[in-house]
Protein backbone atom coordinates (compact mmCIF):
# COMPACT_ATOMS: atom_id res chain seq x y z
CA UNK A 1 0.00 0.00 0.00
CA UNK A 2 1.36 3.02 -0.92
CA UNK A 3 1.58 6.50 0.30
CA UNK A 4 -1.30 8.00 -1.51
CA UNK A 5 -3.65 4.78 -1.17
CA UNK A 6 -3.34 5.55 2.53
CA UNK A 7 -4.39 8.86 2.41
CA UNK A 8 -7.42 8.15 0.38
CA UNK A 9 -8.62 5.13 2.62
CA UNK A 10 -8.26 8.22 5.99
CA UNK A 11 -10.11 10.74 3.77
CA UNK A 12 -13.03 8.16 2.82
CA UNK A 13 -13.42 7.26 6.48
CA UNK A 14 -13.33 11.23 7.55
CA UNK A 15 -9.91 10.86 9.36
CA UNK A 16 -8.52 13.99 10.35
CA UNK A 17 -5.48 15.53 8.26
CA UNK A 18 -3.43 15.58 11.80
CA UNK A 19 -4.31 11.79 12.13
CA UNK A 20 -3.69 11.39 8.63
CA UNK A 21 0.49 11.45 9.13
CA UNK A 22 0.32 8.82 12.20
CA UNK A 23 -1.78 6.78 9.50
CA UNK A 24 1.08 7.05 7.33
CA UNK A 25 3.66 6.80 9.76
CA UNK A 26 2.18 3.23 11.30
CA UNK A 27 1.49 2.07 8.02
CA UNK A 28 4.99 2.74 6.83
CA UNK A 29 6.42 0.62 10.10
CA UNK A 30 4.34 -2.09 9.74
CA UNK A 31 5.39 -2.43 5.89
CA UNK A 32 8.97 -1.99 7.18
CA UNK A 33 8.39 -4.97 9.23
CA UNK A 34 6.51 -7.16 6.18
CA UNK A 35 9.52 -6.56 4.45
CA UNK A 36 12.29 -7.39 7.16
CA UNK A 37 10.23 -10.48 7.32
CA UNK A 38 10.16 -11.28 4.03
CA UNK A 39 14.12 -11.19 3.80
CA UNK A 40 14.40 -13.13 6.73
CA UNK A 41 12.63 -16.04 5.04
CA UNK A 42 14.35 -15.49 1.93
CA UNK A 43 17.75 -15.94 3.51
CA UNK A 44 16.56 -19.25 5.06
CA UNK A 45 15.30 -20.68 1.66
CA UNK A 46 18.41 -19.80 0.50
CA UNK A 47 20.51 -21.09 3.32
CA UNK A 48 18.20 -23.91 2.86
CA UNK A 49 18.87 -24.08 -0.81
CA UNK A 50 22.53 -24.49 -0.29
CA UNK A 51 22.36 -27.11 1.71
CA UNK A 52 20.21 -29.40 -0.47
CA UNK A 53 22.78 -28.35 -3.14
CA UNK A 54 25.58 -30.01 -1.42
CA UNK A 55 23.89 -32.83 -0.11
CA UNK A 56 22.67 -33.63 -3.74
CA UNK A 57 26.72 -32.86 -5.36
CA UNK A 58 27.71 -35.67 -2.33
CA UNK A 59 25.25 -38.46 -3.34
CA UNK A 60 26.08 -37.78 -6.54
CA UNK A 61 29.73 -37.85 -6.39
CA UNK A 62 29.06 -41.21 -4.50
CA UNK A 63 26.89 -42.84 -6.69
CA UNK A 64 29.05 -41.84 -9.71
CA UNK A 65 32.08 -43.94 -7.22
CA UNK A 66 29.91 -47.02 -7.05
CA UNK A 67 29.28 -47.29 -10.87
CA UNK A 68 33.23 -46.43 -11.43
CA UNK A 69 33.69 -49.56 -8.83
CA UNK A 70 30.97 -51.88 -10.64
CA UNK A 71 32.45 -51.09 -14.18
CA UNK A 72 36.19 -52.01 -12.75
CA UNK A 73 34.97 -55.68 -11.77
CA UNK A 74 32.97 -56.74 -14.87
CA UNK A 75 36.16 -56.16 -16.70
Amino acid sequence: MNREEILEIANETGIQAERQYNIIDFASRIAEAERKLMQAKIETLYAMYEVAVKQRDYLMDQQRAQVEAMRGRIQ
